[in-house]
């Protein structure tokens, strides 16, 4: 497992940055400490200042603007593999939910409290122990509990995890890792020990949906993001896909987009 890292920077963190720090394919959650700046997430514009978490996953494509002189943020960086043993209730919807919302702004009740947090990760980043990678560790899980919190509006309604949830959130754990380049039922059936006939119901079951149309949607999102908000050529988007050749890629995107790569960066530009 890679360690937990603490950034604190005068700027929003892109995926795209995240390789700068030898890592990829990582989650990053982005607290806003002071100052403000406007970001575009899969084409919503959202408002960042102080009291605002942003979560932002591999398949996340961000377009910041020039933010406040003040502007400052602290953000953890880690990997799905650090997710492993966490267990939340109904906690395969909360990387789904993050998909659809990643930008959430905090009473100051809750502001207050989650600076507690970045300061106690800050310490803990500075302390030498060989006790520190599970202390991190464990304070990322209560972290993230407290954002599901914020999150989840009806925790009433929450219920405990069963196994069959957590085989639930172990396969969207490895979704989110390898959509781009796995896109077989088999590979996610093979990784958690299932068959493929098992896996494929227990998903239509909890989700409503196949896994082929969980995968495509998720790489429709990475797609239409690199068609919009980059002046990339086709050719080099369907290279970063992962698909063999960019016809590959615009017949793959007309299908399920329902226009040309170029046609849907028009209708955006």
């Amino acid at each position: 497992m890679r360690a937990i890292q603490v950034l604190a920077s005068c700027k929003l963190l892109h995926q795209d940055d995240v390789s700068h720090h030898e890592v990829e394919g990582q989650i990053v959650l982005s607290y806003c400490i002071a100052g403000s700046v406007t970001v575009e997430i899969h084409a919503k514009t959202y408002q960042l200042s102080r009291g605002s978490v942003l979560t932002l996953l591999p398949q996340s494509f961000t377009v910041a603007q020039q933010g406040s002189v003040d502007l400052a943020f602290v953000h953890l960086v880690f990997d799905f593999h650090t997710l492993n043993e966490l267990m939340l209730p109904t906690n395969y919807n909360f990387l789904n939910v993050l998909v659809e919302q990643p930008h959430v702004r905090l009473q100051e009740a809750d502001a207050l409290l989650f600076e507690q947090y970045i300061q106690l990760f800050q310490q803990q980043v500075s302390l030498s122990s060989i006790f520190q990678a599970d202390a991190l560790r464990y304070l990322l899980y209560s972290f993230i509990a407290q954002i599901n919190r914020v999150y989840q509006q009806e925790e009433e309604v929450m219920q405990p995890s069963t196994r069959k949830d957590a085989i639930v959130f172990q396969f969207y754990n490895l979704l989110h890792q390898y959509y781009l380049v796995e896109k077989s039922v088999g590979f996610y059936a093979d990784q958690l020990k299932l068959t493929p006939k098992y896996l494929t119901t227990l998903i239509r079951q909890r989700t409503g949906r196949s896994i082929s149309k969980v995968i495509i949607e998720m790489v429709l999102i990475k797609a239409k993001n690199y068609v919009v908000a980059t002046d990339l050529p086709i050719y080099q988007i369907a290279e970063h896909l992962h698909f063999v050749d960019s016809t590959t890629f615009c017949r793959y995107f007309k299908k399920y987009a329902g226009m040309s790569p170029l046609h849907y960066r028009q209708m955006h530009a």
